[in-house]
């Protein structure tokens, strides 16, 4: 084989350094007046906007976030620490350029996605992609997703995922998909036919809409209320999107992507990735000295309408865990394992010696 390609090249290899045939190209338009949203350098660098196409992951949010909360404390809890349930998540930057605000830009793929941001199988699966504007803080021309802290088991020293200084950080400007619950368009990559079932439309829902077209294409909807969203959650149904609902192919539509307050929690958690897709909540070990209480409440355990099996009793301490990058939650328990606060054999077991600053009600 290595002959024949020495050969076949005169000594040299042929179609390697080729340019890639382009898959796809998606046309784009940043707007908005970037001097009234811009966040000064601190480091007195020039801003250097670009648009990445990033693929989405699919997740579940942890019930504590997703269902009402029991307690006004708890409310406070949730808008601090935890993310927008409805979100975009990131799984993948797919294509990156730089873009100028009011100038029409083309952004291209050469790559189909990965099989392992779509969701079906072979004969019905789909991708979706987000638009994002950033300014590329550190130069490195791609958009640099955040982690939220993690902890390890038995209570260890967080995981530290965020490389390098805030100020080094990118600062997301918008996207073209922020959150099920806003106006969105989005890219679609279609693969076989579409599955109208449930389990195949779950996947960031646009329910009442008509198929995405096969391959790559633009949808637009209006979104849909959190509050529908739960209540539709609660009778296992999905929300009505609001209308209208509009397919097109990648000729026939430009993405319009609008600036907007960088400071603004859901806007940021666009570059932020999730610990656990499945929704698993982690139990924390509380340590012998009190963490930042600030924002916090003793609550039940989530219970989900319908799950009457294993439902853990008693009481868990939830507190927002301070991050420059991503909301999150910490859930201390007195007894139980890091994935099940009533597991038959705890890790730990301080019902009978709390910490002192230990400030729930004791579960017998």
């Amino acid at each position: 084989m290595a002959g024949c390609l020495a050969l076949c090249g005169c000594g040299k290899l042929v179609g390697l350094n080729t340019p890639a045939t382009p898959l796809a190209q998606i046309q784009l338009q940043v707007t908005g007046d970037f001097a009234k949203v811009q966040q000064v350098d601190p480091l007195g660098r020039a801003s250097q906007l670009r648009v990445a196409l990033v693929w989405g992951a699919q997740w579940q949010p942890e019930p504590f976030c997703f269902l009402p909360a029991e307690l006004a404390a708890a409310e406070a809890v949730i808008t601090a620490g935890c993310p927008d349930s409805f979100r975009f998540v990131p799984d993948r930057d797919g294509a990156d350029i730089p873009v100028t605000p009011g100038v029409t830009a083309t952004i291209t793929l050469t790559d189909l996605p990965g099989a392992d941001v779509m969701v079906g199988d072979v004969t019905a699966r789909i991708a979706y992609a987000s638009l994002v504007v950033y300014d590329d803080r550190n130069g490195n021309g791609t958009l640099d997703f955040h982690h939220p802290p993690r902890h390890r088991r038995n209570n260890e020293p967080d995981v530290v995922e965020d490389a390098g200084a805030p100020a080094t950080w990118d600062i997301v400007y918008g996207a073209s998909f922020i959150s099920m619950t806003q106006p969105d368009q989005r890219l679609a990559y279609r693969e076989g036919s579409f599955d109208n079932s449930i389990n195949g439309i779950a996947f960031y829902p646009r329910y009442g809409c008509g198929e995405p077209l096969p391959a790559f294409s633009i949808l637009s909807a209006g979104g849909f209320s959190a509050a529908d969203a739960v209540a539709a959650s609660l009778q296992h149904q999905l929300p009505e999107e609001t209308p209208p609902c509009v397919q097109a192919t990648l000729d026939q539509a430009v993405v319009t992507i609008p600036l907007g307050d960088s400071t603004d929690v859901v806007l940021k958690e666009i570059a932020c990735t999730v610990n656990d897709a499945g929704g698993t909540t982690f139990y924390i070990r509380p340590p012998d000295s009190a963490p930042d209480l600030s924002i916090s409440a003793c609550v039940g355990f989530p219970h989900i309408p319908g799950d009457d099996a294993g439902v853990a009793t008693g009481v868990q301490l939830v507190a927002n865990a301070p991050s420059a990058a991503c909301q999150s939650t910490n859930h201390y328990i007195l007894r139980g394992c890091n994935d099940d606060p009533s597991c038959p054999v705890p890790t730990w077991d301080l019902t009978a010696t709390p910490p002192k600053w230990w400030p729930c009600t004791i579960s017998p």
